[in-house]
């Protein structure tokens, strides 16, 4: 497969992998550099890729084994880049605005706490907007089982907010 027929085939998907990684790790340093890396090794391994049926849904599975790989390696140091969405509104006064931002804080660092699955989950559906059929999909799962990743996350998280409300050890 020459660089043209790469270009046609398999190029065209790198927003839609940039925006998968950057829901899944939450960092858009990592989500570009996961970027880079499903492209190298779908380059590298090219000549395989002509049997490929579904170029859309391959790079997708490509991309969330390195995204899920990156978030392994790096589950300690990582944080959550919040999005203007998540940041408080201007007009609210400055100590709720502070207190808002400390509490995302906390929510982003309890987040990192919880299974791979989960912390997958919640930033594609949450923090990407995904639909629930679309998360299945990404994460190769049932809608029904991503209900449940889903609910066992927020019950998980709710608990380590109740926890550190009360100044118990998270």
């Amino acid at each position: 497969m020459g660089g043209g027929e790469f270009k046609q085939r398999f190029l065209r998907f790198s927003g839609l992998v940039f925006r998968y990684a950057f829901a899944v790790t939450g960092d858009r340093q990592d989500a570009e550099d996961i970027v880079q890396d499903v492209f190298e090794k779908l380059w590298k391994i090219r000549e395989m890729l002509t049997g490929v049926e579904n170029d859309e849904a391959y790079v997708v599975s490509v991309a969330r084994n390195s995204s899920l790989d990156r978030l392994r390696m790096q589950t300690r140091r990582r944080t959550t880049t919040l999005t203007p969405a998540m940041e408080p509104a201007e007009e609210d006064d400055e100590m709720s605005r502070l207190e808002a931002r400390e509490q995302l804080h906390h929510l982003e660092r309890m987040l990192t706490t919880l299974p791979v699955n989960q912390q997958t989950a919640i930033r594609l559906r949450h923090f990407a907007g995904q639909p629930l059929q679309e998360v299945a999909t990404a994460m190769q799962l049932t809608e029904m089982n991503v209900r449940q990743l889903l609910s066992r996350a927020r019950r998980n998280l709710k608990e380590k907010m109740r926890k550190y409300e009360y100044g118990e050890r998270v």
